[in-house]
């Protein structure tokens, strides 16, 4: 039945096959009428001629293979082991007019006429049809199931589709009918032969290119998947399928005893223990140690793993260990324990890693922080100048977001020096020297020495030129330069370092500079006394002037002084005042000292260098390397707590597939049953399993972690939104004492008690095993109506865990659907999609169009109802 969306039709062929009038020699004829045009330099026109023009296209001849990305699809895919026997082989094209397209015959009129395909599929046995070299041989038998036509008779096994969307696809099928379990061959060959004939008439073998080949074998038994889906029968199982009897032997008169596996009957509950086998297995139990503390050699004792008192003091304990039922359940634990020991050490080891290079990196740090430790408590001194003292040469090492602490102790704006923390002044002021012999005791002690070097001495006032100066300095400069002329001796000096002060002035003062120094030296020359001093001050002055403001008092103080050059130097205000009032360019005053409080950075630097301290830096350093450290006792042997990721149920369903759910082997083909989840058996079952993995952890020397569960997942639970594992157990030792085994409170929190499950057992998912599996609620306004199908876009509870027991029962667990409520729900259970296909047995029509429609197989969805797979109901 087709899609509604799908339309198909017999052929498509480029717009070029319009042309095609016949055939001829194996190609398709065409004619058309050509019409060329001149035209001169300047574009006119210089005149025109038609013709008529005869040409052959293609033909299936002229095809030496295919290229690799021309089939985009092939169903079967190569090498299939399952392929249903009612379902067509079949290939599609990437360009959808591939398979007319060298057909060599006409295009029919639009609406009338068919075109046969080029190119065919042809499936046979390998007796039937066999591929080698790009050749296929083809025999009677697989020609007679394909048989060919004329270029324009119609061919049903090829077909264009079309969506909606204008999405168009190619397709040649094999329409044979296929025999279960059985080897098939399939090759994509011409139709045609060269010259234009079919390529084999039924009559003879006969060998033609091959373009494509694969292999397939169909599957045992035969049948679709609606087939095998409508062979299932809910709830058809015996009402106590979940459940084990079982004896106990040594109270004979006692009743018999029943046990829940890891699936249980929806409802169902443990029934009270008879008080005489509850007395019967307390007789049998011993006490974990004699009299005097010496370990006996016992039953088990499930929950002492992980607290000594557990198997009496606690109530899920108490029960584990008090109740056969439970305590079976936990020696089949125990057993797989045994047997996969080697297995599970070997996981617990993978996943330790490097703890052995931890345990040793924590052991040499232990070392080192108490040899550090005493000798920090013998050999630091208690005053707090002494400390820095000592501790002094290393704080260039201590670094602040600032800078170091030496930087920030002796800035710029502190009263310690740069090299009081050196090496240098140490060895400066150490006592042993004979420069220190003479010297009176505590001279070279630290506290006087830092005391002193802190202090802060006040600064010199400013004067000449922002330069900090002593007051008698100004009526000195002053005397100076009213003194007049130098002495003869030193005249020639004084001429000489004028010369070179006015090499260096600056463009805006040189010419006056150069005038005054010129003048001086010819006055020397003469003997002539002149206001040297005067003379000296300015040209310096001139020299070294930036600003513009300076350059012009200078010019000008220079020029005045050349008229008065040779005059006694009665008065110099003046030019004191000039010179006075141009001070540095930039002047950057000196800052404001301050003193260091040596105890606040003793305490501060002797903190950061105490190897004691739970901050100290080694010790900080080395432990960041490592993870998983107990933050309480960091320092301690590290032993990690180990969690393998391992669904236990693989190894119940590997060792022991009744446990998983009793009744197994009674249950019907094709049944399908609704069961429950039992807390009680997972959690029993975990912790035998568990304790046995302890002991031989420890048996092995492997260190693990006090109170430790490493395996606490049973079903292969996903969270939905992160895809990461859900545990089904707490670890035991945070199990409350007060609860009893199976409880919520031993589970994490979120995870519901009990799942529900359905069971199958048949041929369904061993033909189909990525079937989609959901429950679709059958509320119709608030009320269960399974008259009514749902809504195809329904909200779907797919399963959050499943598996399969055997060979052929698989089962689908609901997380958070209680399994009271299954009667509200529909079991679906859809056909995986396989893209299209279509059935070699729903259709005898003969046009392509109509063949492609009523073979077209939709996807199957098979409802089931919720109320009809609990065993016993109706």
């Amino acid at each position: 039945m087709a899609d509604a969306t799908l339309t198909f039709a017999g052929w498509t062929r480029e717009r070029i096959a319009d042309l095609v009038t016949g055939a001829s020699g194996g190609r398709a004829t065409a004619a058309a009428s050509v019409t060329l045009t001149g035209s001169d330099t300047g574009g006119t026109g210089t005149g025109s001629r038609s013709s008529a023009i005869a040409f052959a296209l293609a033909g299936p001849g002229d095809v030496l293979g295919l290229n690799p990305g021309a089939i985009s699809r092939r169903y079967p895919s190569p090498g299939a082991v399952d392929h249903e026997s009612d379902r067509c082989p079949l290939v599609e094209f990437a360009d959808p007019a591939l398979p007319w397209r060298y057909t060599p015959g006409p295009k029919p009129a639009a609406g009338t006429g068919s075109i046969h395909p080029w190119l065919v599929l042809l499936v046979g046995t390998a007796d039937e049809l066999a591929v080698a070299d790009g050749r296929a041989t083809v025999g009677v038998t697989t020609q007679q199931a394909h048989p060919l036509g004329s270029p324009t008779s119609a061919y049903r096994w090829a077909h264009l589709q079309a969506d909606a969307a204008g999405h168009r696809i190619g397709r040649v099928l094999s329409g044979r009918a296929l025999q279960p379990g059985t080897d098939y061959v399939v090759a994509l060959v011409p139709a045609f032969r060269a010259e234009g004939s079919p390529s084999w008439d039924g009559s003879a073998e006969v060998t033609v290119p091959a373009y494509d080949s694969w292999s397939f074998r169909t599957a045992v038994p035969a049948g679709s998947f609606e087939e095998l889906a409508a062979a299932l029968h809910p709830g058809d199982a015996p009402t106590d399928t979940g459940r084990a009897p079982v004896d106990y032997p040594r109270v004979p008169a006692a009743p018999d005893l029943e046990i829940r596996g890891a699936l249980a009957p929806v409802g169902s509950s443990d029934a009270p223990l008879p008080d005489e086998i509850g007395t019967d297995l307390a007789g049998l139990r011993t006490p974990a140690t004699d009299e005097v503390g010496r370990p006996i050699v016992g039953l088990p004792r499930y929950g002492d793993a992980w607290r000594s008192d557990a198997p009496d003091a606690t109530a899920w304990g108490r029960t584990l260990n008090g109740d056969p039922r439970h305590r079976g359940v936990a020696g089949l634990g125990l057993e797989l324990g045994i047997r996969l020991q080697d297995e599970l050490v070997q996981a617990a080891v993978d996943q330790l890693g490097a703890l052995a290079e931890a345990r040793q990196k924590v052991s040499f740090l232990v070392l080192g922080l108490a040899a550090s430790g005493a000798l920090w408590n013998r050999r630091l001194p208690t005053s707090t100048s002494e400390q820095l003292w000592m501790l002094g040469p290393a704080l260039g090492r201590v670094a602040t977001t600032s800078g170091t602490v030496r930087e920030l102790s002796t800035a710029a704006d502190r009263a310690l020096p740069a090299g009081v923390w050196s090496t240098a002044a140490r060895r400066v002021l150490r006592s042993g020297p004979t420069r220190a012999a003479a010297s009176a005791p505590g001279t070279f002690a630290a506290a006087p020495t830092l005391e002193a070097a802190n202090e802060v001495v006040p600064a010199p006032p400013a004067s000449f030129a922002g330069v900090r100066l002593p007051k008698a300095f100004d009526a000195s400069l002053a005397a100076t330069v009213q003194r007049g002329a130098p002495t003869p001796a030193a005249a020639t000096a004084m001429a000489h370092q004028l010369a070179t002060l006015a090499a260096q002035a600056p463009g805006p003062t040189k010419d006056a500079v150069d005038r005054v120094v010129s003048r001086l030296d010819t006055s020397r020359r003469a003997g002539k006394t002149v206001n040297y001093a005067e003379a000296m001050v300015l040209v310096a002055a001139g020299s070294v002037a930036t600003r513009s403001d300076q350059r012009a008092d200078l010019s000008e103080a220079l020029t005045r002084f050349s008229g008065r050059m040779d005059q006694a130097a009665a008065s110099n205000a003046e030019q004191l005042a000039t010179v006075a009032g141009l001070g540095p360019a930039d002047p950057v005053p000196d800052p404001a000292l301050t003193s260091v409080d040596l105890g606040a950075l003793a305490s501060g630097v002797v903190a950061a260098f105490d190897p004691t301290a739970a901050t100290a830096a080694v010790r900080t350093r080395v432990l960041g390397t490592l993870g998983g450290l107990d933050p309480e006792q960091p320092l301690a042997p590290p032993e990690a707590c180990v969690g393998l990721d391992r669904p236990v149920w693989r190894d119940v369903s590997g060792a022991f597939p009744e446990w998983l759910l009793p009744g197994l082997a009674a249950l019907p083909d094709d049944a399908v049953v609704a069961v429950e989840t039992n807390t009680a058996f997972v959690h029993a079952l975990l912790a035998g399993m568990n304790t046995q993995l302890l002991s031989e952890l420890r048996w092995r020397n492997i260190p693990v972690a006090t109170g430790c569960t490493p395996l606490r997942g049973f079903w292969q639970r996903a969270d939905a939104d992160t895809g990461g594992r859900v545990d089904d157990i707490i670890g035991v030792l945070n199990w409350p004492e007060d609860s009893p085994l199976g409880d919520q409170s031993q589970r994490p929190p979120g995870l519901p008690g009990v799942d529900l499950v359905v069971a199958v057992r048949g041929r369904l998912f061993q033909r189909y095993p990525a079937t989609v599996v959901y429950l679709v609620s059958a509320a119709v306004g608030g009320t269960p109506d399974f008259d009514v199908d749902p809504p195809a876009d329904a909200a779907r509870r797919l399963p959050t865990f499943q598996g399969r027991i055997g060979p052929d029962v698989s089962f689908f667990g609901f997380e958070g659907v209680d399994p009271d409520d299954v009667g509200g729900f529909w079991l679906v259970f859809e056909e995986p999609p396989a893209g299209y296909r279509f059935a070699n047995d729903a259709s005898t029509a003969q046009a392509p169009a109509d063949w492609g429609a009523e073979a077209f197989a939709r996807p199957v969805r098979v409802l089931v109802r919720g109320d009809r797979l609990v065993p016993g109901h109706a």
